[in-house]
């Protein structure tokens, strides 16, 4: 067994919603093995990644971490904007009443709708719905920006509740920390640039790549796990800030920028499928088109550390050193659904937090393997 004492272990927690809740139990059994227990640590998460890191940071036990999570499933923290649902029922009654006046006079409309129609004979159930839908698409789309543009608030829910949440479970504004390195990974929503907070200063930490911070604050959190278009930006200084997992779901950098001479990736994204066939239904394929996004940051990510360790290799050492990356710890195929992310109910995340430490005993007992970028990975899965 490697020598790893005094060694500092780099924990890299991806976002991925209710899913996160897996990162949970992959930490209660990965901190029971005496190769990575007791360890110094640097911690990197994105979304709500960013919230279990920033737990662990803390000092919370993988029991506590529980009980935060129960809370948001017995009450989810977020409150649907009155706003938002008021513009939009408006606006739609606007468009509505307008479009039907204009339907009244014979023009291009129903030109166009006829020749459509065309691709919809003879009719079959769902037709009317189909053709609908395709007339707006391909003839009146200028109608969904009209709809968007009337819509005067830029979210669906308020998280002023999770911001409570987070001041409660920490017990103020500022995170306190047991000894251990973060960074949490945001991104500007206006200039669409990352923006890492971390807490402390290296020669790989600096401006403007990362902000160095005495103390992570509840609002770099609440940004981080800030869902474009679901939830607002937060407001730092100077940046609006949404969640990391839009550019960098998976941030490895962060670690080794703190330190981390081995580091243990947490992905939520279930390993590929074995055989390459047309998808089931419409659930699986908005599932694989989320994980492919994710994985594709996760990959980038992934192959420039791995690269950067071959450098470290040829130059000796002067100017990068080499760490080792593990092979991702991962929840099993089938684990999860299309709903997932976004589901939070106690049985639901129950069930993901025992899916972690079963992928983690299994991890654990395959090695576990050294990530060495020639080989293909798909990570371990009980």
């Amino acid at each position: 067994m490697r020598n790893t004492h005094g060694r500092t272990l780099g924990l890299v927690l991806s976002g991925g919603g209710a899913r996160g809740v897996f990162q949970v139990g992959v930490y209660e059994d990965l901190m029971k093995d005496p190769r990575f227990a007791g360890r110094p640590m640097a911690l990197s998460g994105t979304s709500a990644g960013a919230i279990n890191a920033a737990l662990i940071a803390a000092g919370r036990t993988p029991s506590e971490m529980m009980q935060f999570w129960n809370v948001v499933a017995d009450n989810p923290p977020a409150i649907a904007s009155n706003r938002f649902f008021r513009t939009a029922v408006r606006t739609l009654v606007r468009l509505t009443l307008s479009e039907s006046l204009a339907w009244m006079r014979p023009g291009r409309r129903w030109q166009a709708l006829v020749q459509r129609a065309r691709n919809h004979v003879p009719p079959r159930p769902g037709s009317m719905l189909a053709l609908a839908v395709e007339f707006l698409l391909s003839t009146r789309f200028e109608l969904v920006s009209q709809f968007l543009e009337g819509i005067e608030e830029p979210f669906l829910a308020d998280t002023a509740p999770l911001r409570r949440l987070l001041v409660d479970t920490f017990g103020g504004e500022r995170l306190p920390n047991v000894g251990v390195h973060l960074a949490i990974s945001t991104v500007d929503a206006h200039t669409g640039r990352v923006v890492r907070f971390a807490t402390r200063a290296t020669p790989l930490t600096r401006p403007p790549d990362y902000t160095i911070v005495n103390a992570i604050t509840v609002d770099m959190v609440l940004a981080s796990a800030s869902i474009p278009l679901l939830f607002p930006p937060v407001a730092i200084g100077s940046h609006l800030l949404w969640d990391g997992g839009l550019l960098v779901n998976t941030p490895l950098a962060p670690v080794v920028a703190l330190g981390a001479d081995e580091i243990v990736t947490v992905l939520v994204t279930e390993p590929p499928d074995p055989v390459s066939q047309p998808f089931p239904h419409f659930g699986r394929a908005v599932e694989r088109t989320v994980d492919s996004f994710l994985e594709n940051a996760y990959n980038v990510d992934r192959k420039l550390l791995l690269e950067r360790n071959r450098l470290a290799r040829l130059e000796d050492g002067h100017h990068y050193r080499d760490v080792t990356l593990y092979e991702p710890v991962r929840p099993a195929r089938e684990c999860f659904n299309s709903g997932s992310y976004l589901y939070f109910e106690r049985e639901t995340i129950a069930a993901a937090y025992e899916a972690g430490r079963r992928a983690t005993r299994g991890w654990l007992a395959d090695g576990p393997r050294v990530d060495n970028l020639e080989e293909a990975h798909a990570g371990a899965a009980a």
